[in-house]
């Protein structure tokens, strides 16, 4: 109920995310999907191009696969 325990819920967010947004701070995008390959996971879009399928087929537009983007 994070509606009910907002800080709380909050802080775990944040607890749990937070070595994440720092790999992905420290390294760059690029890199860090290529040591975290589930990060690849969490990209919609990347260089004007729509990099996950269901919502490229959802929209009717070009799938790209991200790590073709990286470089």
């Amino acid at each position: 109920m994070p509606g009910a325990y907002s800080r709380t819920a909050t802080q775990a967010l944040n607890n749990v995310t937070h070595p994440w947004t720092a790999m992905i701070a420290d390294q760059g995008v690029p890199a860090a999907c290529q040591s975290r390959e589930s990060l690849l996971g969490g990209i919609n879009c990347l260089a004007g191009k729509v990099t996950c399928e269901p919502v490229a087929r959802a929209h009717d537009l070009e799938f790209v696969a991200p790590l073709s983007l990286m470089p």
